[in-house]
């Protein structure tokens, strides 16, 4: 990609000071500005965007998710004609209007004009849902400050338990969950809670009545297959105690 950034980003007062947005998305929402032509708008790839801050993809994605769905950016797609492979995707920065929301006015590049607010969206963003919650637990137990970054990661994970089929409060709930396992072991890394998260993410585990059942068996599973091994043990110890009492010296 030959798209070279402007020496100076440009982030509003309503992006930074937005409180459904994360930290790392009012930086993206920055970069995009850095990045966009006297047009108004970039085609900087997420692919482009995950090495640079060194994130992954999915999170490049909710980042434009939350600035979109906000009302501050326009994602505009153009595909190879007569197919629906992507050609290149373009990104617009929206004007912000006096005395108007963002969210539906003409966008350089290609925006739909006087498009509804989509206030149903807006309002159900996670971005920051059981946010205090989570760091406040977070930092009481012993896992130090937190950074934006695992900060921000940890709301997206309630996200995406909500994705999955929980409430509010079970993707909340189930996220504290898997601090509370990672203390119980002595493990107080954002490395190690995630590791927990997919795995319950992947078994689709969405309440935390669901973790604990799981969590349970693992549990038994664990201690039966302990037992098992400990009665072969002592067999193997039992039948060499025999054959050396047969041993002529």
């Amino acid at each position: 990609m030959n798209e070279k950034p402007s020496y100076y980003a440009i982030i509003p007062a309503d992006v930074r000071y937005h409180e459904k947005l994360s930290d790392g998305a009012k930086l993206l929402y920055g970069e995009i500005t850095a990045l966009s032509n006297k047009n108004g708008y970039c085609w900087a790839s997420n692919d482009y965007f995950s090495r640079l801050y060194s994130v992954s993809i999915s999170t490049i994605k909710r980042r434009l998710q939350a600035l979109e769905e906000l009302g501050f950016i326009k994602r505009i797609v153009k595909y190879k004609e007569g197919t629906t492979e992507v050609e290149k995707r373009f990104i617009s920065i929206t004007p912000e209007v006096k005395n108007e929301p963002r969210w539906g006015q003409n966008c350089t590049g290609g925006g739909v004009k006087n498009e509804p607010d989509n206030n149903t969206s807006i309002n159900n963003t996670t971005t920051t849902l059981g946010e205090p919650e989570l760091i406040n637990f977070w930092e009481k137990n012993g896992f130090g400050f937190i950074s934006p970054k695992n900060r921000e990661d940890l709301m997206y994970w309630v996200d995406d338990f909500k994705k999955i089929g929980s409430t509010d409060e079970q993707a909340v709930q189930v996220v504290k969950q898997a601090m509370s396992n990672a203390i119980d072991n002595n493990v107080r890394r954002y490395s190690y809670v995630n590791a927990i998260l997919k795995n319950w993410e992947s078994l689709r585990l969405t309440s935390l009545e669901a973790v604990t059942a799981y969590e349970a068996q693992r549990t038994q599973r664990q201690k039966s297959k302990s037992t098992s091994r400990q009665a072969s043990t002592d067999v193997y110890h039992n039948q060499g105690d025999v054959q050396d009492e047969d041993l002529p010296w």
